[in-house]
């Protein structure tokens, strides 16, 4: 049987497969438009739909569980003390680069930028916390959109938002990343977020449950979203450094530590 890292391993691969057949077909029907003029041209895009077995879940992490106490002390430890503002913004305000990552919490490989990678990690230690980077978050739906139930998405990322409203967002973040599922399954369920939000260190669990109902989270994540088509963002991670010298070239996909701190020397 797969090992857990195999079957994420196997489903980030059939994602990534399944986005590159787009992007090639969107790549086709341009060419063909260009060619026709002002006629209209149809493209059939024939994608191999990935059979998912309804009844694979993965199991949920129980908040006092071993595995929670082992993310909650690894996430404190890489955040206590930096300050959050807005509900997405981790890091000192007077920052002058600005790190944005689009982001999907049920992505894999935004997961092995976050964690397994050690990249953000590095970043977070080495630029956000001097006050050199400010680090955001914004929602881009990929591996939610493909899996079973695209209709969590924005439920889930409105839960990271929520904790945002009370300097947390982070937290819940990088706690989401650390307990993260396999891909393409159910396992992003209220127990599984509910469970996050009472792993969050000086979290109001109370207030956090009110603030998840805020319409005006759902809109952040709908702008997020138009923000990431409009700019032709359709991955994740998309990797977005600003600085005093202008906007690099966004990464796509998870960044080795060097393109990073390249990117970051570059605009400052």
């Amino acid at each position: 049987m797969a090992s857990r890292a195999e079957k994420k391993a196997q489903a980030r691969a059939e994602r990534i497969e399944f986005e590159r057949r787009l992007a090639e077909a969107a790549r086709r029907k341009q060419r063909l438009a260009r060619l026709a003029g002002v006629a209209i041209v149809a493209v059939v895009v024939i994608v191999a739909a990935v059979v998912i077995s309804s009844s694979h879940k993965t199991t949920v992490v129980k908040p006092d569980s071993p595995a929670a106490k082992t993310a909650d002390t690894s996430v404190d430890s890489l955040l206590a003390g930096i300050p959050e503002s807005g509900n997405n913004v981790l890091g000192k305000p007077s920052a002058p680069v600005t790190v944005t990552e689009f982001g999907d919490l049920e992505c894999s490989a935004c997961d092995d930028f976050a964690v397994a990678s050690g990249v953000e990690n590095r970043l977070i230690t080495d630029e956000v916390r001097p006050g050199k980077v400010q680090l955001v978050y914004r929602s881009l739906s990929t591996a939610t959109t493909n899996g079973p139930d695209p209709s969590v998405f924005p439920t889930q990322q409105a839960a990271a938002l929520a904790a945002g409203l009370q300097q947390r967002a982070w937290y819940y973040i990088e706690l989401f990343y650390h307990e993260q599922g396999e891909e393409d399954t159910t396992y992003v369920t209220e127990d599984y977020l509910d469970g996050l939000a009472k792993q969050v260190p000086g979290l109001n669990y109370s207030k956090w449950i009110a603030d998840r109902n805020d319409p005006s989270l759902t809109a952040q994540v709908q702008s997020d979203e138009s923000a990431a088509q409009e700019a032709g963002y359709d991955q994740t991670p998309t990797v977005v450094v600003k600085g005093p010298k202008g906007q690099a070239a966004p990464i796509v996909g998870v960044p080795t530590w060097s393109q990073l701190q390249s990117l970051i020397k570059k605009v400052s």
